[in-house]
């Protein structure tokens, strides 16, 4: 099913507060771009549809048109809020979304597929944080239910809200989508994973 993907970028200068013991904040800057880079890039060969970054970082256009990938305002709003009024700024909206973490280091275009494939109409696949929150959550139709990302145990929250609003809700978990990187034992964990030589970071 055609889909929107939409991929949050919050401020880059003020990227991953909770890697201050770890990283500069110019270091984390840096990661954090390069971690949205390589999400966007496996959303793009995932070729679900349109791509999209939702942000108001000034450097936001011209990173999305390095990777080939449109860019629209969150409004600078928060996290969740942000992403539903990019959303509404988009021209001629897929059916179904997918919001998508940008800070994923190990997904690959394999994740991405698993998380469009099982979805239908009425349908809202969550794929599960390693600590029981969402890195993404793919919904059809799209404004059937509010993301809630952020919330603690996020993933049951967001099939709470599907079942609420009678759509099937289906849960994922894979090691690419399970694991972003908020702090340094995130950090540590991820590059263990990656040691074999898939690592970007």
């Amino acid at each position: 099913m055609e889909t929107d993907v939409l991929i949050p970028l919050k401020r880059l200068d003020a990227a991953k507060t909770r890697l201050a013991p770890a990283l500069t904040n110019a270091e984390r800057g840096r990661l954090m771009a390069v971690m949205l880079a390589w999400v966007a890039r496996a959303a793009v060969r995932a070729g679900a549809g349109r791509v999209a970054l939702a942000s108001s970082d000034p450097a936001a256009p011209a990173l999305a048109r390095r990777l080939g990938v449109e860019c629209v305002s969150d409004g600078g709003l928060p996290w969740n809020e942000g992403l539903v009024h990019a959303r509404s700024l988009l021209d001629r909206p897929a059916a179904a979304v997918l919001y998508l973490a940008g800070d994923l280091p190990l997904v690959d275009a394999a994740d991405v597929c698993a998380l469009v494939e099982p979805g239908g109409e009425g349908t809202a696949v969550i794929g599960r944080a390693h600590d029981g929150g969402t890195n993404a959550l793919w919904v059809c139709p799209a404004p059937a239910i509010l993301p809630a990302f952020g919330a603690a145990a996020s993933a049951s929250v967001h099939a709470a809200r599907a079942h609420e609003h009678g759509l099937a809700a289906v849960t994922l978990d894979r090691p690419g989508i399970a694991h972003d990187v908020d702090t340094p034992a995130d950090l540590a964990a991820v590059r263990r994973l990656a040691a074999a030589g898939a690592s970007l970071i």
